[in-house]
């Protein structure tokens, strides 16, 4: 099973990245973890059939992170049309904001998604949601609570991705990461402590409680990407990874 950084900058673009989306692929199916706002076109960049993206998981409603729903629908609806349903997971109200972030961004393209063969699914804590063969836990975080922040964790075929979403540290953290082939975890700051965004100071010193196999960090300002000697790894965009 493979990963695809389709992007892993912050709300700002810092470093010239892209926004937040993670590409879980076998060899038949592909799973898409969050979905910023240029996510459509880092998969057209990686030639990647939008038919063969079964679920796509949202951490919380952030336009770096889900504003990108739209650009996939329109071209599901009228690009290259689906044949296979799509599953969106994410928070509470999440078919609400999908529906209302569709209209905004494309006027009278919303009601047109009623007709595709989509299904919602909402995070309930301490209640995993199972998809087929595909199981998704989430816990609540500590980032703007408007936008209903989650951790989130796919097990599927005998693999576990975990992903932080935005947060400042939480204890959530420690058993999202439990017994994980990958720990994707947000590092915004260098040495800044500040609520809704970890900083690297804090996790270093935090990051042993973590069980997984691989720590990564994502959602990185210019101060995180251009320091020098981290002892955590740091995604870049584009970067495929083994799980």
């Amino acid at each position: 099973m493979e990963l695809t950084v389709l992007g892993c900058g912050d709300a700002f673009g810092n470093g010239g990245r892209n926004n937040t989306s993670f590409l879980v692929s076998d060899k038949d199916e592909r799973i898409l973890i969050d979905c910023g706002a240029t996510t459509l076109i880092r998969l057209k960049a990686e030639e990647i059939d939008l038919d063969e993206i079964s679920t796509i998981i949202i951490s919380h409603f952030h336009g770096d992170h889900f504003g990108g729903i739209p650009f996939f629908l329109i071209s599901s609806m009228f690009e290259n049309p689906r044949k296979n349903p799509l599953s969106i997971v994410g928070p509470k109200g999440v078919a609400k904001r999908v529906y209302e972030l569709q209209e905004a961004m494309y006027a009278g393209t919303a009601a047109k998604t009623l007709e595709m063969d989509l299904t919602y699914y909402e995070y309930e804590q301490g209640k995993a949601i199972t998809i087929k063969d595909k199981v998704i836990h989430a816990w609540e975080v500590d980032h703007s609570l408007p936008s209903i922040p989650h951790a989130v964790r796919l097990e599927w075929r005998g693999k576990s991705v975990a992903f932080s979403g935005d947060t400042s540290w939480t204890d959530n953290l420690v058993p999202l990461s439990k017994g994980t082939d990958l720990f994707i975890c947000e590092c915004n700051f260098l040495d800044k402590v500040s609520f809704g965004h970890l900083g690297y100071s804090e996790l270093l010193e935090k990051h042993s409680a973590f069980d997984t196999k691989q720590l990564w960090l994502t959602h990185m300002a210019d101060e995180v990407i251009e320091a020098k000697d981290l002892k955590i790894n740091r995604l870049s965009d584009g970067q495929k990874l083994i799980i």
